[in-house]
């Protein structure tokens, strides 16, 4: 398979390109004024020799894509000047949902992004509209990061975060929570998916020896909180969670969720 020794940090994320891949089969919306052919074009790249057959991925890739692409086009029907992609990898929202007066910010480790943009520029893909921002998230300086792109934190927001909070170490966690709410102006929104594990939970051999070998890519597990302790970290940061929904993707076992979550500024 094409992920055969690319590990990160030398190489971009090989679990963004597994959901790339994954999406390339699914039918989206998108807006009147965006460039759907292009994301198109991005994630059918990136699926190129891809043999995964992993029910589970598919069928959550599904859901949570489903989910965000309503949360930004609820957004952009509400006027939201500004959309943050957090952990960005391949995603392709900021050409799909392209809409005039609408900034997307794209968030995400160096490598990862500038193999995007490597290959946004050879399709080629118009990524006016869209900010760049080269920042390893697991490091801490989110709010300098988004401010020196840019971002106000006078305007509302639609904050994203999928597929990557198990991914950072939990300190960094509390801090993106903080910072978004901190940068959220009334009329805000914060989407993310949400993985937790409750104490009593069997974690099998199949699990174990994915998250070994999301390990060996550089990719470590490294934040699955119970499902209290992660809604509690979102109120303590200052979201006040208005959804929560379940996914069952075929292979989740008793006492482990995965979340898609919403919330919105606490007033």
């Amino acid at each position: 398979m094409w992920w055969d020794g690319a590990v990160r940090p030398d190489g971009p994320s090989l679990t963004a390109r597994v959901v790339a891949a994954n999406r390339a089969t699914l039918e989206r919306p998108a807006a009147p004024t965006g460039d759907p052919a292009a994301d198109e074009r991005l994630c059918a790249a990136l699926a190129e020799g891809y043999e995964g057959d992993y029910k589970d991925v598919s069928r959550w890739v599904a859901a949570r894509t489903r989910f965000f692409d309503a949360e930004v086009r609820d957004a952009l029907a509400w006027g939201v000047p500004q959309v943050v992609i957090l952990g960005a990898g391949y995603d392709g929202r900021a050409l799909r949902f392209r809409t005039p007066g609408v900034r997307f910010f794209e968030v995400d480790h160096p490598n990862t992004q500038g193999d995007k943009r490597a290959r946004l520029e050879a399709l080629p893909a118009d990524v006016e509209g869209i900010a760049f921002v080269a920042h390893d998230l697991s490091a801490g300086g989110l709010d300098g990061a988004l401010a020196d792109a840019g971002h106000t934190a006078d305007r509302p927001t639609l904050f994203l975060a999928e597929g990557l909070l198990r991914y950072l170490p939990e300190p960094t966690v509390h801090e993106l929570f903080a910072v978004a709410a901190e940068r959220s102006a009334p009329g805000s929104v914060f989407a993310l998916t949400l993985s937790t594990r409750e104490a009593d939970a069997v974690v099998t051999d199949s699990q174990r020896a994915e998250e070994s070998f999301l390990a060996d890519l550089g990719e470590d597990v490294l934040t699955v909180p119970s499902r209290a302790t992660g809604l509690r970290w979102l109120d303590a940061a200052g979201w006040t969670v208005t959804d929560v929904e379940d996914v069952d993707t075929g292979q989740t076992v008793p006492g482990e969720s995965r979340l898609l979550v919403r919330a919105t500024p606490t007033p």
